[in-house]
């Protein structure tokens, strides 16, 4: 099996965390490994604002994980919470909205993230997607710019759990080759 195979099954949700801080040189080859993804026309719309600064996360979850958003509360205990940003004003996703209706810094951001955590998981540190947050809330905490546009979460830190791998379809039933698939 392959290096990218292994690290590929590897790739796990983390949700507890060790106490343990994250080096700063290890967030920045995660970083450095977002950077390098592609984009549509290379437009690069990701900015990762990383926070590890305990006063700021402890605000910064406050205003993301409460009310109806409390269930992702979890991520306050990781050592570290990435806020993914994307630039709305960029000509290409506007562009591609219009024409094409596609959100292409939706696309753009999502592989810049599996980037991230595909690094992070060969680094030995373990990472989770979070989606449900209060955005709104989140946005005034942060007191962010209309240009950008909060995308996901990242919660990063050692691992404290191995989960167990989880089932996936088999490949017949996701790859089709010259057909369309009936359901």
């Amino acid at each position: 099996m392959s290096e990218l195979m292994s690290l590929l099954r590897k790739r796990r949700s983390i949700r507890r965390f060790a106490s343990r801080p994250v080096e700063r040189e290890l967030i920045e080859e995660c970083l450095e490994a977002a950077r390098l993804a592609p984009s549509a026309e290379n437009s690069q719309p990701w900015r990762f604002v990383v926070v590890d600064e305990t006063e700021l996360k402890k605000r910064i979850c406050n205003a993301a994980f409460s009310g109806l958003y409390r269930v992702s509360r979890w991520a306050a205990d990781a050592p570290v919470l990435v806020v993914a940003l994307a630039r709305l004003d960029i000509i290409t996703n506007r562009v591609g909205s219009l024409i094409q209706g596609t959100q292409y810094y939706l696309l753009d951001m999502a592989i810049a993230g599996e980037h991230f955590v595909l690094k992070a998981t060969e680094l030995g540190l373990g990472t989770c997607w979070i989606g449900w947050f209060n955005s709104r809330s989140l946005r005034r905490a942060l007191k962010l710019s209309r240009r950008f546009r909060i995308a996901y979460l990242l919660a990063l830190g050692y691992p404290a759990e191995s989960p167990p791998s989880r089932s996936r379809k088999p490949l017949d039933e996701i790859g089709f080759f010259n057909t369309i698939p009936k359901d």
